[in-house]
């Protein structure tokens, strides 16, 4: 008989992998679709925590572009260098709530 509690604790690699999985389908879709204004949409929420980040240094330096997303490596090179490195530290958060979700008692 199996007990609940007893089983391992995997929230932190199931959220994470979910999460990327995710943020996968979300890049490939915004590689397919119209260059519009709202393209990166998609991008912006899949990488909720470090847009805010970078809405807030945008205010904090009075820029009314976003600062995190650079101009000179082409439109999916710009994108991309934001992008990969949004998602890596989004999935870290993830990581980080799951690991606490698997210390949790019970």
């Amino acid at each position: 008989m199996i007990l609940p509690g007893t089983g391992k604790r995997r929230a932190r690699y199931i959220l994470t992998g979910l999460y990327l999985l995710l943020a996968v389908y979300v890049w490939i879709d915004f590689t397919r679709i119209n260059r519009d204004g709202l393209a990166n949409v998609g991008l912006m929420l899949v990488t909720l925590p470090v847009t805010l980040i970078g809405l807030g240094l945008g205010a904090l330096v009075g820029s009314d572009k976003f600062v995190l997303l650079p101009d000179d490596f082409g439109y999916l090179g710009n994108h991309a260098l934001y992008y990969v490195p949004a998602a890596a530290g989004t999935a870290a958060l993830i990581w980080l709530l799951g690991r606490a979700i698997d210390r949790r008692p019970g």
